[in-house]
């Protein structure tokens, strides 16, 4: 058999690891569900994923994921039967979401580009960008984040891993007052999520000032032979200015790689400042798709959307 082509990501995700269902079923109460599409029964052309279901058995997005892992395989890559393939077996989960009902939004990882499978059922499908790397390649970093670099080192600021889910707690506290938003994950959900997935995969880091204090800390799905999702950071507001998120990111960076992750996934880059900040590291920006119904609430939405524009002049 020839070499498989694949588009998306699953047996190589963090986000499919059987821990990490757990950890969603038990913080959101939903159940996961692992899904396999393929033609007549054979083994490829095949579409694997998880979805996520609540009570009313309608598919949804769990928050604190940024995708829903799936993964399209097939045992060609001629372009011709890629493309009958992928509608085949992309028609059949369309099929399934359109039975199971879809609630909110779902977004399929990076490398599905082919939308119209979605828009032909009626669903509203819009792009939504990330930054992507892998480590195999060189990028080329913005002298600004190597001088943000020199300054934090120059303040004797240094990078651990920690498990001390506390003090990353309260750093991502930091970031969440000035952000306006929350993590919605408390010291006991990162000790859970840790227990399930173990702290090879689930790890934490921390910034500390010269005296031991942590002022910026984080949270990373690390996977071996996988992609590492960048999952949550935060700093205390004062220290920002010193370049202790540029130099926590430096160490995640080469802790991953030294890990035998073989990419990372920097999350989402669709607010202008962060978007703007991540894009000094250097690495490409890739898009992915998200997925809604077409119903009363998409028409409030665009409706609001609308208004907005027309009375507030945004």
């Amino acid at each position: 058999m020839s070499e498989i082509y694949k588009i998306g990501f699953y047996d190589n995700y963090p986000l499919a690891l059987d821990g990490w269902l757990k950890w969603n079923e038990d913080k959101w109460n939903i159940k996961a569900e692992r899904v396999l599409y393929t033609k007549n029964g054979k083994e490829y052309p095949r579409l694997e994923g998880v979805l996520y279901t609540n009570k009313k058995g309608q598919v949804l997005m769990p928050p604190r994921n940024p995708y829903l892992p799936f993964q399209f395989s097939d045992s060609t890559n001629k372009n011709d039967r890629l493309y009958v393939d992928y509608q085949d077996v992309m028609n059949l989960f369309v099929d399934d979401l359109l039975n199971r009902g879809l609630c909110g939004t779902i977004a399929l990882p990076p490398g599905f580009t082919d939308a119209r499978p979605f828009q032909w059922s009626d669903f509203i499908v819009e792009p939504r960008y990330t930054f992507f790397q892998y480590f195999s390649l060189n990028y080329n970093v913005s002298p600004k984040i190597t001088n943000k670099i020199n300054k934090a080192i120059r303040l004797e600021y240094f990078v651990e891993c920690s498990t001390d889910w506390s003090a990353i707690v309260d750093c991502l506290l930091g970031t969440e007052v000035i952000k306006g938003f929350s993590h919605n994950t408390s010291v006991q959900d990162l000790k859970k999520c840790a227990d399930l997935l173990g702290n090879d995969v689930f790890r934490g880091y921390l910034v500390k000032d010269k005296d031991g204090k942590p002022v910026s800390g984080g949270l990373r799905l690390v996977l071996k032979d996988g992609i590492t999702i960048d999952w949550s950071q935060g700093a205390i507001r004062d220290h920002l200015k010193n370049g202790v998120n540029q130099l926590i990111y430096d160490f995640v960076l080469q802790d991953s790689k030294k890990a035998g992750a073989i990419g990372f996934d920097w999350v989402g880059a669709n607010i202008a400042p962060v978007a703007l900040a991540k894009s000094a590291w250097g690495m490409p920006l890739v898009p992915y798709l998200c997925i809604r119904p077409k119903n009363l609430r998409y028409l409030g939405s665009v409706c609001k959307s609308y208004l907005k524009s027309k009375f507030l002049g945004n």
